[in-house]
Formats: C-alpha cells, structure tokens, sequence
C-alpha cells in the first residue's frame, strides 16, 4: 500500500504547487494583458476608421453580456464633434481554421472605411494573408454585398484561401449591413 500511495502523495503536491504557481502568474500578468489588449484594439479602431479627433462609444459587447445577431460580438459609435461619423464593428465569421475575428470600420453612408483582421487559426502561407494589406485594403469603399469574385463580388480572394476569403468578406458584409439597419444609410 505505502508503493501506492506514496508516489501519489508526492504527485498530488507537485500538482498543487504547480497549480499555485500558474494562477499567481496569470495574476501577475493580467492587467498587462488587458492593457496590452486595450491598446491592440484602440490602435484597430484608428486604423479602420482613420479620421483625426474620433472618439469611440460602446454600444454592446457580447463579453459583458450584451446579445448581437449573427457573428457581430462588438459595436462602437465613432464620434467627431459631437456627431455620429459611423461605426467600429468586431465580427467572428467562421474560416477555415476556426473563426477569423475581424474589425470593420463603417461609414454613416454603408461604407467600410477600413477593416483589420484581428485574430485567426487558419493555415500559416494562406489563409493567414489575410493580415496582408494586399489582401485587407481592398475592402475600403466596399459597400454591401461584400463579397469575393467566385460569388460575384470585387474582393480577389486569397489564393487557396477562398474559405477565409469568403469568412472575411462574410464578416464587412455583416457589418456593412447592421450599420444600414441601425441608422446608417439605406
């Protein structure tokens, strides 16, 4: 019994520093990762709505409860002088990998400003273009229905990655068309 129970012993409290000691680091490194997110995402937002003195509001964000249609997980107003100029939308279509969270930036006419994909899991040479300026500056102007060449829209696809192309065009498309719904043009 002692050949049993002693290596058990001894793995329960490796276990349990071990355990200690991941939860005293993702302590640690929690408000840096915040931070660093906040930044990440502000830095998005200018990029995909690159007009001087914008000011963003949330309007709903489904990680503090908030319920969207469709993959839409994240609205905000962008405000110049006190005027709704158009709207910052974060969506999670899916692509071939897993989902593609993507930030569009809509103008109050229909019209994407500037888009960023922000995070994905697709195949490192292809799908993973899609972080390329060559392949995401192409959606400024687009109005909806954004869509790829293969579906009768203008946006080329990646090579071999027509399935991320489709689930970032999925996700402008989206997003073209919440801001039509919601006060934007139409």
């Amino acid at each position: 019994m002692k050949e049993i129970v002693r290596p058990a012993v001894v793995l329960l409290i490796i276990t349990a520093v071990a355990a200690m000691l991941l939860g005293i680091v993702s302590e640690t490194t929690k408000a840096a990762i915040a931070e660093q997110s906040a930044k990440t995402e502000a830095e998005a937002m200018a990029a995909v709505m690159p007009e001087d003195g914008i000011e963003f509001e949330t309007l709903y964000d489904v990680t503090v409860g908030d319920q969207l249609d469709g993959t839409i997980k994240k609205v905000a107003k962008a405000i110049k002088g006190g005027e709704t100029i158009g709207y910052v939308l974060t969506t999670a279509p899916s692509g071939f990998g897993g989902e593609v969270s993507t930030m569009v930036g809509v103008d109050m006419d229909g019209v994407v400003t500037g888009l960023r994909v922000l995070s994905h899991a697709e195949t490192p040479g292809l799908g993973a273009l899609a972080t390329s300026p060559d392949f995401y500056e192409q959606f400024v102007g687009a109005k909806s229905p954004v869509q790829v060449t293969k579906d009768g829209g203008e946006i080329v696809p990646i090579t071999s990655a027509t399935i991320t192309s489709r689930a970032v065009s999925s996700g402008a498309d989206e997003a073209v068309q919440w801001v039509n719904a919601n006060g934007g043009a139409n």
